[in-house]
């Protein structure tokens, strides 16, 4: 490379850094040296310099660039003095995309990248030739300065027009239709058993249709809403961004027609008409949901990445994260029911940022509450930090708060009613019987045997019931006999620097707040041993609250006096050993308030069979359990169901190692001084299903 040659790669780097974004000139700089070479590699194009810094005049690469992007002298002038980012052509459009397949080909075979078609990491051809033009134009003409875009300060109220929606749409499986989406200029879903969408004149009627067609019994919530979205809330005028897996955008455009059902189509007939404003592929910073059709209205951060990531805007990050904390506190009350005044919501973003100084710590973008939570027990203790001692404890509970409201994307694992009765040994009537019952009555106790699994299932009902494993909207608490309303609702606990008392929220109340402002998708609170408390005290005023026909409605809490509601979305699910004599029964204005559901043992169940026979030792294991069903007909003759021994005792990774050890403890440590609580009262009996139980381990040895 000539030295000419190498201080214009240099200098380039150096003004894109400077004023194209950190970190843009070294990411360029090696395309543009081989841009030519790689062209002609993939057959794009042919016939240009192998290295692109060796066009070191803006007149001749201007040619080059016009050449590729068919732009005009009057769109040229106003991409390089800033006034707009071009549009260019489809043809240019697809070859830029074939250019980051074949160089994502190419890296893969080299091994520098796990998957041929993730184009993460290449940038757009179309913008790197951008980039060296402008740098031209500059370089030529210095007394000139490039019009940078300034990072942007102001509120998300201005950066999107909540006059309209936002939505991010999917085109079939792994983007199949995306190219017919383009050329027809258009979106569309499947479900097309529904036929016309006009027929359907409520959601309950869609959702009626499509659980009909659906054989797992799980109420169709999910598919319900984005049939439901497209045909009734999409408007004209609406943005539609559509998407290819969950972190890259291929499209955004504006929806211009109503909906209709085209029959002729051999799928997906759903649709609407949109005009395609950018098309591309572009990498995100975050996930998207991934769902047929989400709104992105509540997620204001995302739809500006996406915007910002699409036409090249530059922002801070901390700054849109500040705004949005600003906005947020403005619409906060004081106890008193006053809004905070702006000189409030000044002085407390102002001592956040000097708690950030001051501790050469960061609290903007900070999403991890227990970490918000250390960092405000240092702060109030820390004796050479005092300016903004009062305001800054205040200041991070309001940020603690508002991490805490806003609404959460994510990827999780999803999970079908088949995965569940593959992990869990209940056949499908029972869990058809399960899910209707926690859908009518909303509280759901599921009693048994220590062993059965219970709390194992809550949790697993909990994600086929939210179709995927999310455990964002599941807490759970265990009751114990000094468990009190303080703990669960509201009370009064320690401040951390030991002076007085401060009102503290108890786990129930923030999670259904929570569940509140999310409200289309399931949320589950999880009762472990709920017998073990004083129902009727702990849930205090909430008694009422939490039946079906009461849920939305408000009372005042009894502490802070704040209206509380538990809202339709939030389900209780309920543990409790049947088997524990130190227990009172419920109360019966609760019990009347929750269906029972009862867990026996699943020793017959095939799920269960097909485990054992998967062990190291089944021989071993099948003995044992041929005994225990023995010996649970004569406890439930005896003692009643609920004392069963149940057949979680024999299930987890140890016994696929070493089966006939594992057995042997079970039965001689956990088992058999059970036996002895059992029959407390009879020694004999006690020993001699002790004995009988040993000897089908001694069997084997």
């Amino acid at each position: 490379m000539s030295d000419i040659v190498n201080t214009l790669k240099e200098k380039y780097k150096a003004w894109v850094t400077e004023n194209l974004g950190e970190r843009t000139g070294e990411w360029y700089t090696p395309y543009l040296e081989k841009l030519g070479h790689l062209l002609e590699k993939y057959e794009l194009a042919s016939g240009y310099k192998e290295n692109f810094f060796e066009y070191q005049s803006y007149s001749e690469f201007k040619n080059v660039y016009q050449q590729m992007t068919e732009q005009s002298d009057e769109d040229i002038d106003r991409l390089v003095t800033g006034k707009s980012t071009p549009r260019y052509p489809k043809k240019f459009a697809t070859i830029r995309t074939q250019f980051m397949k074949k160089h994502a080909e190419d890296e893969y075979k080299r091994g520098e990248r796990s998957k041929p078609d993730n184009l993460g990491g290449i940038p757009d051809w179309g913008t790197i030739m951008r980039s060296y033009l402008i740098f031209l134009y500059y370089y030529e003409n210095r007394t000139l300065t490039y019009p940078k875009k300034e990072k942007k300060t102001t509120t998300l109220d201005d950066e999107i027009d909540k006059s309209i929606n936002y939505w991010v749409i999917a085109s079939g499986e792994n983007s199949r239709l995306w190219d017919q989406f383009h050329s027809e200029n258009m979106i569309a879903i499947a479900w097309d058993y529904l036929g016309d969408l006009k027929n359907y004149h409520t959601k309950e009627a869609v959702e009626k249709k499509i659980a009909e067609q659906r054989a797992d019994g799980v109420r169709p919530v999910n598919d319900t809403k984005a049939v439901w979205d497209f045909y009734h809330e999409i408007q004209t005028g609406d943005v539609v961004y559509v998407k290819e897996g969950i972190k890259k955008i291929l499209a955004r455009g504006v929806v211009t027609g109503d909906y209709y059902f085209d029959d002729q189509a051999s799928e997906y007939k759903h649709r609407r008409k949109v005009e395609w404003h950018q098309v591309g592929k572009w990498e995100l910073h975050q996930s998207i949901a991934q769902k047929a059709l989400t709104n992105l209205n509540p997620y204001p951060n995302l739809i500006q990445e996406i915007d910002q990531i699409i036409y090249e805007d530059f922002i801070d990050p901390k700054d849109a994260e500040v705004n949005e904390f600003r906005i947020w506190l403005s619409n906060q009350v004081t106890d008193t029911g006053d809004s905070l005044s702006d000189k409030t919501v000044t002085q407390n973003v102002i001592a956040l940022k000097e708690i950030e100084r001051h501790f050469n710590t960061s609290i903007f973008g900070e999403t991890d509450i227990e970490q918000l939570k250390q960092l405000k027990d240092v702060i109030v203790s820390d004796e050479s930090y005092k300016k903004y001692k009062g305001v800054s404890r205040s200041s991070i509970d309001y940020y603690i708060r508002f991490i805490e409201s806003k609404p959460t994307i994510q990827e999780n694992d999803p999970f079908k009613m088949d995965q569940f009765l593959s992990e869990v040994f209940i056949d499908q009537k029972d869990l058809v019987r399960l899910i209707s019952l926690l859908e009518n009555k909303k509280n759901l106790i599921l009693k048994g045997a220590p062993g059965v699994g219970k709390t194992f299932i809550a949790k697993q009902l909990a994600y086929v019931m939210m179709e995927e494993k999310d455990n964002t909207r599941i807490q759970m608490v265990q009751f114990h006999q000094s468990y009190s309303y303080e703990d669960f609702i509201e009370g009064f606990r320690p401040k951390a620097e030991g002076e007085g008392f401060e009102l503290k929220q108890g786990p129930f109340v923030k999670f259904a707040r929570k569940a509140a402002r999310d409200p289309e998708r399931y949320y589950f609170f999880i009762i472990d041993e709920i017998n073990r408390g004083n129902m009727s005290k702990i849930f205090g005023e909430l008694m009422m609250l939490i039946e079906a026909d009461k849920r939305g409605e408000q009372i005042n809490l009894l502490y802070s006096n704040d209206l509380f509601s538990v809202p339709p979305n939030l389900y209780i699910i309920g543990m409790m050993n049947t088997a524990d004599r130190s227990l009172a029964l419920l109360d019966y204005a609760l019990r009347r308030r929750f269906s029972f559901f009862e867990i026996k043992p699943a020793f017959n169940n095939e799920t269960f069979k097909s485990y054992v026979s998967e062990v190291d030792n089944p021989e071993v294991l099948n003995r044992v359990i041929d005994e225990i069903k023995s010996l649970n007909n004569q406890i439930v003759e005896e003692l009643g169901t609920g004392f069963q021994i149940g057949h979680s005792y024999f299930v987890g990774n140890p016994y696929k190692v070493d089966t006939a050890n594992r057995v042997e403890e079970v039965i001689e440590y956990e088992i058999i001084p059970q036996l002895y609580e059992y029959w407390f009262d009879d020694e004999q009996k006690a020993n001699e299903w002790a004995e009988r139980l040993r000897g089908c381990i001694d069997e084997e040895k």
